[in-house]
């Protein structure tokens, strides 16, 4: 009898589940899609290199889920609480019939098992086929074939998913129970005319804390602004965070006085139409829900900065990728090494060995020795051409341009990513030769450098703005001897393979300025088609080697263009996975939250609305006072978030810049708009949900 009337009772409050159920549906089916991604049919065939990053992947995401169901949970509790407010009235009357707390708690166990099994059945359904176009985008991400992709099903997803929402409703119906449990008959029946009490009363004092609060807000930006994100005392990062959370939750409490008090000063707007009963409901609202409302304003926040910075992180890496796939491979070799002995003396070792004395350090000479040593095909059949650039000291640093210019790197570059220290480091010299012969191997143009100039390069983004405007005013370095002016325009190509752009500051300058040996230098190279692999396993072999050998060439850091490529598809693939997986819980989160409170205040104001309307109001009037109370309420807490994150993301401009130049790309504001869709389909359920509880049948 009492799994008769719980069924009945949600199919009569079917419109009441509504927004209960579609969150559970997207919640169940979002999680087990992430989830399933290492067992589909489609990654099980990929490459072992590929498979063992999607493997990661997998691992990551398991481990975020923990976090995952956290929010889900939390979201599920606090949508039960809406649902056991709606009909208190309903539970009161069957108390009234006489029915005994017990079985009310049985009923309230058996609806939250039919909800909770259907929406995990129909979300379930929804996420295996989510799960298909998941893996479809991962393997694109990672630029491997999708043709073929079929119909997988993962055990352990099921299970993973079955559990963690199995665990979740059971914590909510105890949570049920216990809250009816001490519910008091009388409460229940005079429920829906109960109003939440305002905590602020005082409309100029209101007026004043909101004020304050944006004071607050304001200092937390430029000192956000000013230290940045990686500044050298991080007690400032969480003093920051403190001032905007803190000004954040004081914005929302004083807000709905100031919205009225601001309201009543314009009186012709506050008088028009049902304004002021619409300000009075949204400043009641408001006041009532400003942690609630606080806590959704900070948590947009972290979605849309870990979306948009993610993938900005990611796109910035992608197209320092590009830049840095010019040639087949490139290797680096270094001369001489800094060590650290037992009492934390540095001393620095020689690695020029006999061979690269008789090679006179032309590393293509050298390695052309070694072929048959290890066993690979003679170097000529395996490079088909290369360029050496060779790197030597100098005494100019970014503390000599500063000298020389009075522009300093610390003022330019980003707060926080640099250290005084990094303006001590010196560059090197490059003879225009090299560097030219490199460009031409990299398809680029050759540049000019004449007798008496130099040519300041830089393929790092962080030091470009710096290095440009230093070059504008064309100073005059010393080298060795000489003065060389610098040219007004500076070098930004990036000549090497590299997945990432790091030089930060050298000299170009004419070969006869140049003296004495190279302290390292990058050998760029184009690899016979059919020579690949070879080359590749050569050089790795070379780089395994004690590079103090005589008979060795001292190599590191050897890389090629399928490295570059996979390393820069798989970053972007586990990257951009884990921020739209976050992101899109979280605005899910912060919606349905808004949604839930929202029907349940214009249930509990269902009497309200229904004596505007016989006090003659319009149902046009009525609407447009529902919505604009709704809007309102589901605007600000975006409003503020993208505030925050519009300030965040000058910050982590400068962060990217580490990785590559930044930019918003198509992807990441793509990712973001398709975040505020689904956060605009939940404004407009609640929208339309309200008002068919506020006015059920009228036409």
């Amino acid at each position: 009898m009492l799994v008769k009337l719980a069924f009945a009772n949600v199919r009569k409050s079917a419109r009441d589940f509504a927004v209960y159920f579609f969150t559970l549906v997207l919640g169940v089916a979002v999680f087990y899609a992430f989830n399933s991604i290492a067992d589909s049919s489609a990654v099980q065939s990929l490459p072992t290199d590929v498979s063992e990053v999607v493997q990661l992947l997998s691992n990551i995401i398991a481990g975020v889920s923990v976090f995952i169901a956290i929010v889900l949970g939390f979201l599920v509790l606090y949508a039960n609480a809406f649902l056991i407010r709606r009909r208190r009235v309903e539970f009161g009357m069957y108390l009234t019939l006489g029915m005994g707390k017990g079985d009310l708690l049985k009923i309230s166990a058996c609806e939250t098992l039919i909800v909770g099994a259907a929406s995990l059945a129909v979300g379930l359904l929804a996420g295996v086929a989510l799960s298909q176009a998941l893996t479809c985008l991962c393997l694109s991400m990672m630029a491997q074939p999708v043709e073929g992709v079929t119909l997988s099903f993962s055990t352990k997803a099921f299970t993973m998913t079955v559990a963690t929402f199995a665990a979740i409703f059971a914590v909510s119906m105890f949570w049920n129970s216990a809250h009816l449990a001490k519910s008091k008959l009388i409460d229940l029946l005079a429920g829906s005319r109960k109003n939440d009490k305002p905590r602020l009363h005082n409309l100029p004092l209101s007026f004043a804390l909101f004020i304050v609060s944006l004071c607050i807000i304001g200092y937390s930006y430029s000192m956000l602004l000013r230290t940045g994100l990686l500044g050298d005392d991080m007690s400032n990062l969480l003093i920051e965070t403190v001032l905007v959370s803190a000004g954040t939750v004081l914005l929302f409490f004083s807000l709905s006085g100031f919205l009225l008090k601001a309201a009543q000063m314009a009186k012709p707007l506050y008088l028009r139409g049902l304004n002021m009963f619409f300000l009075r409901q949204l400043a009641s609202r408001i006041n009532s829900t400003f942690v609630s409302m606080s806590v959704i304003a900070m948590t947009l926040f972290l979605a849309l900065t870990s979306v948009c910075g993610g993938i900005g992180i990611v796109d910035a890496m992608q197209k320092n990728a590009e830049n840095g796939m010019r040639c087949d491979a490139s290797f680096t070799s270094y001369y001489a090494m800094n060590t650290d002995d037992e009492n934390g003396n540095v001393s620095t070792r020689s690695l020029v060995n006999g061979l690269v004395e008789e090679s006179n350090f032309d590393a293509a000479v050298g390695l052309s020795k070694l072929t048959e040593q290890y066993g690979a095909p003679s170097w000529d059949s395996m490079v088909e051409n290369s360029a050496q650039i060779n790197f030597y000291p100098s005494d100019v640093s970014f503390d000599t341009l500063h000298d020389l210019t009075g522009l300093n790197l610390l003022d330019s570059v980003g707060a926080g990513l640099i250290t005084p220290d990094t303006t001590k480091q010196k560059a090197s010299l490059i003879k225009v030769s090299d560097f030219n012969a490199a460009r031409e191997l990299c398809g680029l143009e050759p540049v000019t450098v004449n007798d008496g100039e130099c040519l300041l390069w830089s393929d790092y983004a962080t030091s470009q703005p710096y290095l440009t405007s230093v070059a504008a005013q064309q100073p005059a370095i010393t080298i060795g001897d000489m003065q060389l002016k610098a040219q007004r325009e500076i070098a930004t190509d990036t000549i090497e393979c590299t997945s990432v752009s790091t030089r930060a500051f050298q000299i170009v300058v004419p070969d006869d300025a140049v003296t004495g040996e190279p302290t390292m230098a990058v050998f760029d190279a184009r690899i016979a088609d059919d020579m690949q692999e070879e080359f590749a396993d050569f050089c790795q072999a070379l780089c395994d080697r004690n590079n103090a050998e005589e008979d060795s060439w001292p190599m590191y850091m050897y890389q090629n263009v399928a490295g570059v490529q996979a390393n820069s598809h798989n970053l972007t693939a586990l990257v951009s996975y884990l921020a739209m997986y976050i992101g899109f819980i979280m605005v899910v989160a912060c919606a349905a939250i808004l949604a839930i409170q929202q029907l349940s205040d214009a249930s509990d104001n269902a009497r309200r609305y229904e004596l505007l309307a016989k006090l003659g109001a319009p149902q046009r009037m009525i609407s447009g006072a529902l919505f604009k109370q709704v809007l309102v309420c589901f605007a600000f807490p975006l409003v503020v978030a993208i505030a925050h994150t519009i300030c965040a993301m000058q910050t982590v401009k400068d962060l990217v810049l580490v990785f590559g130049n930044f930019n918003l790309s198509a992807t990441a504001l793509m990712t973001a708009a398709i975040f505020l869709a689904v956060y605009g389909v939940y404004f407009l359920v609640t929208y339309f949900s309200a008002r068919a509880i506020v006015m059920p049948k009228r036409s």
